[in-house]
């Protein structure tokens, strides 16, 4: 708790909090980060099956 204090003042409560928030939620944004990433591929290849099928469609 001590080292908190020191912290605090050596630095400012503001810049103390936000270190302390961006590494209590990096977990939470690389998680976010996964899952928008297998989104856009899920995304990607049904578009890549929509093509597809349309190009059967017309032969």
């Amino acid at each position: 708790m001590e080292q908190l204090f020191t912290l605090i003042s050596s630095y400012g409560f503001p810049m103390v909090l936000s270190i302390y928030l961006l590494l209590r939620f990096e977990s939470l944004l690389r998680g976010l980060k996964e899952s928008i990433d297998t989104l856009i591929l899920l995304s990607n290849i049904e578009s890549a099956d929509l093509r597809k099928l349309k190009k059967e469609k017309k032969l």
